[in-house]
């Protein structure tokens, strides 16, 4: 059978998938709930993928797909749901992978996040960062937390994206959505410009180089709240990847510019919901107290962690956060046990005992 992309299109939305891959010679695929589903019964010739790359990849950018054999757009389908895309060649053929992003923002309760979230978007000014895997509901976290803070304060938010993903519909914000490649050529030039446009909110969709973090730095210290993504596993490893994009000479400068600016980090990975219904957010997060922040300063950052296990000011460990699904039965024990980062310490805290060590090895296993 060929491809019908309308109803390929149309089976994502219903069957709530996160991506559809659509590769030349290839039955299409879903992923449903973190796992790929292949669509049976159907094989995309090559004349099928390249009038659906034609069709949906914008004509100002058509040119960089032959001349960087690649580019990421993004699309809408009617009024029912937008998609990050990526059309690509492999082996001389076309591809198209696409992240399915709902029309309507979620909340933040609608995706059970720790209450703290909401305190976070409320926050006047300093740097708060979203962080984790690439596919982890970075983008998803941060829309909900700007739409929170949309429906309760008047503030001047400016997005910068590549490509834009959740639309935002005015309540109390006033709100520009910016994408690279179309109204600005790079997130650092966008950046600047930003904060020229008397901003409250500045969101950039990624700090991808020294440049960004230089003028993102520059904006949480000028008074703006700054908001972004890294792809790091934690906040020990989100400072150190910070620190670790400037020269050597500057290391004790910006220590000193994230003990000052630096206010939340918050780091998630997706998990199975225990009744199928979905996948949810675990987190790690980091709320840079004075404690926190003395310790960046002094160049004692793998002394963050056991501060985050205290628990303090709303913080939480990945096993902690794990723990917390498992005793409220969102997630099973096995769900969290895959994605833990110390066993021992993970099945301490479902049973709710507290132990001054993270490598728990002295339980024995029974």
């Amino acid at each position: 059978m060929s491809l019908n992309f309308e109803t390929l299109v149309q089976a994502a939305i219903k069957h709530k998938a996160s991506d559809i891959h659509i590769l030349t010679d290839s039955t299409p695929f879903l992923r449903i709930n973190g796992s790929l589903v292949r669509v049976d019964g159907v094989i995309c010739e090559r004349e099928e993928v390249e009038q659906i790359v034609a069709q949906i990849v914008p004509t100002r950018i058509a040119h960089l797909l032959e001349s960087n054999r690649g580019v990421d757009f993004s699309y809408q389908y009617r009024n029912m749901e937008r998609f990050r895309c990526v059309a690509f060649y492999e082996k001389e053929r076309l591809g198209l992978a696409m992240r399915c992003i709902p029309m309507k923002i979620p909340t933040l309760d609608e995706l059970d996040m720790p209450e703290v979230l909401k305190s976070i978007a409320r926050i006047h000014r300093g740097m708060v960062l979203l962080t984790g895997i690439t596919g982890s509901g970075k983008s998803t976290t941060l829309a909900a937390m700007i739409n929170h803070l949309n429906n309760l304060e008047a503030r001047r938010v400016i997005t910068i994206e590549d490509p834009v993903e959740y639309i935002y519909m005015p309540a109390k914000c006033v709100i520009s959505q910016r994408e690279v490649g179309d109204d600005i050529p790079d997130f650092a030039t966008g950046l600047r410009q930003a904060l020229r446009m008397d901003p409250d909110v500045i969101l950039i969709g990624e700090m991808r180089d020294l440049e960004t973090i230089r003028v993102a730095i520059k904006a949480a210290e000028t008074g703006h709240l700054l908001l972004s993504t890294l792809h790091t596993t934690g906040a020990v490893h989100t400072i150190q990847r910070i620190i670790g994009h400037y020269p050597d000479a500057e290391h004790d400068l910006v220590r000193e510019q994230l003990s000052l600016n630096l206010k939340a980090s918050i780091t998630q990975r997706l998990v199975k919901k225990a009744d199928g219904s979905g996948r949810m957010a675990a987190q790690e997060i980091m709320v840079v107290t004075d404690v926190i922040a003395k310790l960046i300063r002094e160049n004692r950052i793998p002394d963050i962690f056991p501060i985050i296990r205290s628990r303090e000011a709303g913080m939480q460990t990945f096993d902690q956060a794990l723990a917390d699904l498992v005793r409220a039965k969102k997630i099973t024990f096995e769900e969290g046990k895959k994605f833990c980062e110390d066993f021992y310490a993970y099945r301490r805290f479902i049973r709710g005992v507290q132990s001054s060590g993270d490598k728990g090895a002295i339980l024995s296993a029974g």
